[in-house]
């Protein structure tokens, strides 16, 4: 059996063998995996929902529990990523270079812990796996919808055995490019006002503090190399060596127009009965801003892997392997955010149908109205190392009840470093207030047709547009200096020099830069146990797993001495510094005894019964522990900050999962489970008000005080998880030709927790937590192979805290349609067609309440078609 179904059927296999509760998918054969993203194919199985970036699947959320709570391994290795925390991003690795990969929903003792939510193992082919040589060639074009660009797509492997069989070499090659498009629209949140100035309604209300719409072009390009030899010295001694190469770089050129409002600049204000204000005009205060912003990520992988499987008897099985991997991403001042803005009386009208509404008195599209404002190069440079050796022993016993004894040992040195790197942030705001006119001709129309089409609301559909190195070279010249001294009544050829002095817009490292280092050193005994009762046969696992973890975070925080108006802008202040930051150090030490207990019974030889009683913990976020602070919004009414805590605990989790299999096909089950956890010491980012001494030379806050919401990680109170899964596979070999070769797939997961966070509260949340339900139908039978899959995740809270007034973000349900064909034109050609969101489903946020719009992200479907060789 070959294709689709093999895949499926090795896929059931693994999971019916398994002593633990897993799902698996399986590649259908080299180069050819389900889906043409290895996210989008763990999503179709049960209890698996994933995020998206770019309308790619990037990170993964398991029984409710976000990318962060996934313990993601390739071939049993810890992996370095790229992102602040430990989220794995599986939009790196291109999808022909997987076989399989594996989630462990229940663990045993030799299981890596650090997945609360489960353990996935990513596997990649090995020349031994592959029976003589092999290579595979494929192509394919991309069309985005959006976009209207086609790209390439080409994959490449061969493998080899060499001297009798003894060594084996596989070698592959991976190119990808996404001319893509996301088109966006807004809001970054709803805070309280604390004063009306002057207009009491304006007291306590929940107030919109922004709104934009953006249009993002992305050149998504991704470079794949992996590399295998394994040499059999002898008859019980295998030696592996591997490495994987890859470069993924995410360009993107992203033009908007937005709103910044004010509360005290507001008339015809109109507030619901939640005291949201839905609609208002902004008087000529206000401001209309243009905004050319780079969300670029340069990210590089190297991973280097040793390994020896040692059978000197047929009893005894000892293996060691050893790994090295570093990820990267440079993006340390190579973002940038320029604004070039107007005064403009805007007038917003949300009425919680479409799209909100903004019409304003001066347009949006006259080219001579812009005015300098706020320009950085910015970003952040992210790198982490992992080093890691593990040793794993199996001893078989001769008892008829104790049939194997396993133990081990596991030492992990991971370090993150994170360097906020950006021009001086004075120099940004040298010509904030929107003092001077910026160069006729700068600003062009910008038209990015069919703007989030479909949506109803009185929103501009075209804007203007400009070039930003353009605006730098403009703003580092003596008569843009020179002007804007005049608007500001200083001395001319003073801003020319402040800006000179800081070395022009030049990003440099910032001192909000930090560096974790996590050392686990760990060990495991398990026992297997196998024998009949009542004729039924059962096995076990008992098993105890001992961890020690010791912390190192070290950072440094800028000291904040005083906030001053902007001359002209009344919507925000600017910041004075102290010269030198602080440094922080902390040392954390913790242990963990994670003792785990997994049951099988074959009740029939089709039907299998499971029960698994174990804890887990995942870490907290390497950067969540990081001593630091950034001042993230220095705006009247809504003065806000983000900081790390050394002091967090790990999440702990105490597990209970019971299934029913029933494999009445070879291809065909009927699955039923149930799980609870109670998680202990739960990390919850949320805000709170702390204040900071300022010298209060404007005499804006009274006995120099400022307050400001931070936003924080913290432990917090127990959470209690629990959940059904439901799983359905089925095939049609029963029904005359040509209808043999129908089948279907289906899974739900429900999932609920008494920490679920209801609308109009503002309490402990669990963020990913939500329903989420599988179709997919599927045709194989000769040469053809089609398959059609419907993925719906209902809706779940996303953030618990907003960083922009501390209320919770809710994305709403949605529910994407994926398509795939392929002919075999013989043994060794293929051709084949796919589409991706095909009913081309968007993401919605929303705030505390359905009618607070936060954001609808749209990147439309896309298709592609090629053939694939194999000899």
């Amino acid at each position: 059996m070959t294709g689709l179904r093999a895949s499926l059927t090795r896929a059931i296999d693994v999971k019916r063998k398994a002593a633990v509760i897993v799902d698996s998918i399986a590649s259908e054969d080299l180069g050819k995996f389900p889906d043409s993203n290895v996210a989008e194919s763990l999503q179709r199985i049960t209890g698996v929902s994933i995020d998206r970036s770019g309308g790619e699947g990037r990170f993964v959320t398991v029984r409710g529990f976000g990318p962060s709570f996934n313990n993601v391994l390739v071939n049993g290795r810890t992996l370095a990523t790229e992102n602040a925390g430990r989220q794995f991003s599986f939009d790196l690795l291109a999808a022909e270079l997987i076989s399989g990969a594996d989630v462990y929903k229940s663990n045993n003792a030799t299981l890596q812990e650090g997945g609360i939510g489960s353990t996935i193992n990513v596997k990649t082919a090995r020349p031994f796996d592959i029976r003589g040589s092999k290579a595979i060639l494929s192509a394919k074009a991309n069309y985005e919808d959006l976009s209207e660009e086609a790209s390439p797509d080409v994959f490449g492997l061969f493998s080899t055995r060499l001297a009798d069989d003894r060594i084996g070499v596989l070698a592959s090659v991976s190119y990808q490019q996404r001319k893509a498009r996301v088109d966006t629209a807004a809001t970054n949140g709803y805070y309280r006002t604390t004063v009306g100035a002057g207009a009491s309604a304006l007291t306590n209300v929940l107030f919109p503090q922004n709104y934009d719409q953006i249009s993002d072009l992305q050149d998504r390009e991704r470079l794949g190399v992996t590399g295998t030899v394994q040499f059999r010295a002898s008859e019980e001694l295998t030696l592996s060596v591997d490495a994987l190469y890859n470069k993924f770089t995410v360009d993107s050129n992203a033009n908007s127009v937005g709103h910044f409002f004010s509360p005290g600049d507001v008339s015809g204000v109109t507030i619901d009965g939640n005291r949201t204000v839905t609609a208002f005009s902004q008087n000529a205060n206000g401001h209309t801003d243009y905004i050319n912003r780079t969300f670029n990520r340069p990210t590089e992988l190297r991973a280097f892997g040793a390994n020896a499987d040692w059978n000197p008897t047929d009893k005894i099985n000892i293996k060691l392997d050893t790994a090295y991997s570093k990820a990267e991403s440079n993006n340390g001042g190579n973002e940038i955010f320029a604004v070039i803005g107007f005064n403009n009386a805007v007038n917003f009208n949300n009425t919680g149908t479409g799209l909100p509404g903004v019409t304003a008195a001066r347009g949006f599209t006259d080219p001579s109205v812009g005015r300098a404002h706020f320009t950085t190069r910015e970003g952040v440079d992210t790198a982490e190392t992992v080093y890691e050796t593990r040793l794993d022993a199996v001893f078989s016993t001769d008892y008829e009840v104790f049939t194997k004894l396993r133990f081990g040992g596991i030492y992990t040195d991971r370090t993150k470093e994170n360097a906020l790197v950006r021009s001086d942030n004075d120099v940004g705001c040298a010509y904030c207030g929107y003092g001077i006119p910026v160069p006729a001709g700068m600003l062009k129309a910008f038209d990015p047709g069919s703007f989030l089409s479909g949506e109803s609301g009185a929103f501009p559909r075209q804007w203007l547009a400009f070039n930003s190195e353009d605006y730098f070279r403009f703003l580092e010249t003596a008569a843009a200096g020179n002007a804007q001294d005049v608007a500001a009544g200083r001395p001319a050829g003073a801003t020319a020099a402040f800006v000179r002095s800081k070395n022009g817009y030049a990003a440099v490292r910032q001192p909000s830069s930090y560096s974790v280092s996590e050392k686990i050193s760990g060990g495991y005994v398990q026992g297997d146990f196998e024998a009949t009762i009542g004729g039924l046969p059962w096995s076990a696992t008992v098993g105890m797993r001992y961890v020690r973890t010791e912390l190192v975070s070290n950072g440094t925080q800028q000291t904040l001495l005083d906030l001053l108006p902007i001359v002209g802008d009344s919507t925000a202040y600017t910041a004075a510094f102290a010269a030198t930051s602080a440094s922080v150090s902390k040392s954390t030490v913790y242990d963990n005894f994670l003792p785990s207990l997994n049951v099988k019974v074959d009740i029939t030889p089709d039907l299998v019964g499971r029960f698994a009683a174990t804890q887990t913990v995942s870490r907290a976020n390497l950067t969540d522990v990081a001593p630091r602070i950034t001042f993230t919004s220095l705006r009247p009414g809504n003065l806000a900050a983000s900081g790390g805590n050394p002091e967090l605990k790990p999440f702990k989790s105490t597990n209970f999962d019971t299934s029913v299999e029933w494999y009445y096909q070879d291809a065909g089950y009927l699955t039923v489970g149930a799980f609870y956890k109670q998680i202990d010491d739960f990390i919850l980012t949320s805000v709170a008000p702390e204040t900071f001494t300022v010298a209060n030379a404007a005499g804006n806050f009274p006995g120099g005080l400022a307050t400001f919401n931070v936003q924080r990680p913290r432990n917090a109170q127990s959470a209690d998880v629990y959940g059904i899964e439901v799983g359905f596979q089925h095939t049609f070999d029963y029904l005359p030709a040509p209808f043999d070769g129908l089948g279907v797939t289906a899974n739900a997961t429900f999932v609920d927790s008494k920490a679920n966070l209801a609308a109009t509260a503002r309490t402990f949340a669990l963020e990913g937590l939500g329903d989420s339900q599988n179709l997919v139908g599927f045709y194989a039978k000769g040469p053809i192979e089609v398959r059609v899959a419907y993925n719906h995740r209902d809706g779940f809270v996303s953030t618990a805290a907003n960083g922009t007034g501390g209320d919770p973000i809710f994305t709403k349900g949605q529910g994407q349609v994926d398509f795939q064909a392929r002919y075999a034109v013989s043994s060794n050609f293929s051709v084949f067609v796919e589409g991706t969101n095909l009913n081309d489903a968007k993401t919605e946020t929303v705030g505390k309440y359905d009618n607070q719009f936060l954001s609808l992200v749209d990147t439309g479907p896309r298709y592609a078609v090629g053939l694939r060789a194999q000899f």
